[in-house]
C-alpha cells in the first residue's frame, strides 16, 4: 500500500483555487489507487506547531550540520519534535504540494515548514563538501497556481521565485522527479482567462494522477 504525503499550503482554505487542483488530482489518483494511505498535512493550519527557529532551534541545527551532534536536554527535544516533521517525508511513497504563489514565491506558512525540514543528517547530509540528499526515490506533484503568467522563456519567467525554487530546495533534499501542473494567469487577465485556465489545469491535474 502506497504512503502519499498530501502537503497543502493554502491561507485561504476553502475559497483557494488551488485547492480545485488538489481535489481533481486526488479524485482520480485514490480512484485508481483505493488502497493508497494519504495523509494530510494542513501547513496553514499547523503553521503554530513548526518550530519557531529561536535560538535554541538555530543553535541545535547548527550543531547537527556543524558540530558533532552533541545536544543537551533542551537541544535533544527540539530535535525530537523537529524529526517528526521529517519522518513523515521518509515514511512517503510520492508527494504531493499544493500552494499559490505570494509575491512572486510561497506563503510564509510553507517556508516555515521548508525550514523544519530540510536538516542536516535527517534529510541530507554534506560529504566532501557537496550536498547529498536523504529521500530518493520520491516523486513529487507540484499543484500550484498564480495570478500572473511566467511561463519558461517568457519575459517574465526570471519573475518566477515559486516552482524553481520549490524543485531546489526539494531536490537538494534528493526528493524527485517532480510533475508539475500550474494554473496561470489567475487574475491579470481578466475572469474569463482565470476561468478557462483553472479548468484546463484541473483536467490536467486529473490526468496526471492517472498516471502515478
Amino acid at each position: 500500500m502506497g504512503f502519499v504525503l498530501d502537503l497543502f499550503a493554502l491561507p485561504r482554505a476553502e475559497r483557494s483555487r488551488t485547492r480545485r487542483l488538489r481535489n481533481a488530482f486526488f479524485s482520480a489518483y485514490l480512484e485508481k489507487n483505493p488502497d493508497a494511505q494519504r495523509v494530510e498535512v494542513d501547513i496553514v493550519r499547523d503553521a503554530e506547531k513548526l518550530p519557531a527557529w529561536d535560538e535554541w532551534d538555530v543553535q541545535t541545527k547548527f550543531e547537527m550540520l556543524y558540530g558533532e551532534g552533541n545536544l543537551d536536554e533542551e537541544m535533544a527535544a527540539r530535535w525530537n519534535a523537529l524529526s517528526r516533521w521529517t519522518d513523515q517525508l521518509h515514511q512517503a511513497n510520492l508527494i504531493v504540494l499544493s500552494t499559490p504563489m505570494w509575491n512572486l514565491s510561497i506563503p510564509w506558512q510553507l517556508k516555515r515548514w521548508i525550514d523544519a525540514v530540510v536538516q542536516a543528517r535527517l534529510t541530507f547530509e554534506v560529504q566532501k563538501g557537496e550536498f547529498k540528499g536523504l529521500l530518493g526515490g520520491r516523486p513529487v506533484v507540484l499543484l500550484v497556481s498564480r495570478d500572473g503568467a511566467y511561463p519558461p522563456g517568457s519575459p517574465f519567467a526570471s519573475w518566477d521565485f515559486q516552482v524553481p525554487y520549490l524543485k531546489t530546495i526539494l531536490g537538494l533534499m534528493g526528493l524527485g522527479p517532480f510533475h508539475e501542473i500550474i494554473a496561470e494567469p489567475m487574475g491579470l487577465m481578466g475572469p474569463q482567462v482565470a476561468k478557462e485556465a483553472l479548468d484546463a489545469a484541473v483536467v490536467r491535474a486529473a490526468d496526471l494522477a492517472k498516471t502515478l
